[in-house]
C-alpha cells in the first residue's frame, strides 16, 4: 500500500519544508526544480542505502516532504509526465511536480539533499 503525503504551505508562514527546499528554489541554467510530494516516488528513485538514510532523516524530523531537487530539463519532463517544450515555456517557472520515479531524480536528490 502506498501512502501519499502532501503538505500545504501558506504564503504567510514558512514551514520546515520551505526552509529545506530554499537552496534549490532558484532556477539554474538548464535545470528544473522538481517537487516531490509523494515519498514513495522518492523512495523508488533511490538506491537501498539512500532509502535507509532518507528514512532515518524522516524519522528524526530532519527532512520533510515536499522536497525539491534540481534536475536537467529532460529528466524533469520524464518524471513530471510532461514535455520539454512545456517546461521551457515562460509560464512554467522552471518547476514541476514528480509523478513517477527515476534513478536520475534519485541521484540528484541524493547529491543535493543527502550530501552524497
Amino acid at each position: 500500500m502506498f501512502k501519499r503525503i502532501t503538505l500545504a504551505a501558506t504564503t504567510s508562514a514558512a514551514t520546515a519544508a520551505d526552509v529545506a527546499a530554499a537552496p534549490f528554489a532558484a532556477q539554474q541554467n538548464g535545470l528544473v526544480n522538481v517537487n516531490v510530494t509523494d515519498i514513495e516516488i522518492l523512495r523508488n528513485s533511490l538506491d537501498n542505502n539512500d532509502v535507509r538514510i532518507l528514512n532515518n532523516l524522516l524519522n528524526n524530523n530532519q527532512i520533510a516532504v515536499p522536497v525539491s531537487a534540481q534536475v536537467p530539463i529532460g529528466v524533469a519532463a520524464n518524471v513530471c509526465n510532461t514535455t520539454v517544450a512545456v517546461l521551457s515555456a515562460a509560464g512554467s517557472g522552471g518547476t514541476c511536480g514528480a509523478q513517477q520515479a527515476s534513478r536520475a531524480l534519485g541521484q540528484a536528490f541524493s547529491r543535493q539533499q543527502l550530501q552524497r
